[in-house]
This record gives C-alpha cells, structure tokens and sequence, in this order.
C-alpha cells in the first residue's frame, strides 16, 4: 500500500537517556538514505521504516546552535523589525 504524498513524513527524535537517534520515516528518500545506518530496526517495510540509527552515522540531520549576539547586532535586529511593522 503506498502512503499518499500529503501523509508521508520522517520523525527524528534524539533519546538521552539511549544516547541515539530514532527514526521513523514513510518519505520514500529518507527510508532509502537511512536504512544502510539503522543499528537496530524495529520496522522496515517498503512504505515505513523505523529503528534506532548506529553510532557510526554521521547524517546531514542536525540541530542548530542558537546564534549568540552582541548588544551592537541585537540593536540592529531591532530596528529592522521596526522599519517592517511599519511598512
């Protein structure tokens, strides 16, 4: 059964407690790129896949350090903001 397009997605949730990633996916692409790295899988199908990813893997998903600001850059943000609500 193939999953519609506006229903497919890929869940990734970093467990602290395990330190790893679990997965789960049904877009097509992303069950392609992450079953060579899955360490342990609890369910792989050809719409689904789903399982915790190995230590070895060093994939482009990532979370993103908050940028840090100076006083000067923060002052700058503001006034932008500004000149926006008014136009």
């Amino acid at each position: 059964m193939k999953i519609p397009r506006t229903e497919q997605e890929t869940i990734v949730i970093y467990d602290v407690e395990v330190g790893k990633w679990h997965i789960d996916t049904t877009y097509p692409p992303h069950i392609r790129k992450y079953t060579p790295a899955m360490g342990e899988i609890e369910e792989k199908t050809q719409d689904r896949l789903a399982g915790l990813i190995s230590d070895e893997f060093s994939g482009s998903f990532m979370t993103r350090k908050r940028k840090i600001l100076t006083d000067e850059q923060r002052q700058k943000v503001r006034e932008q903001l500004r000149k926006g609500q008014e136009q």
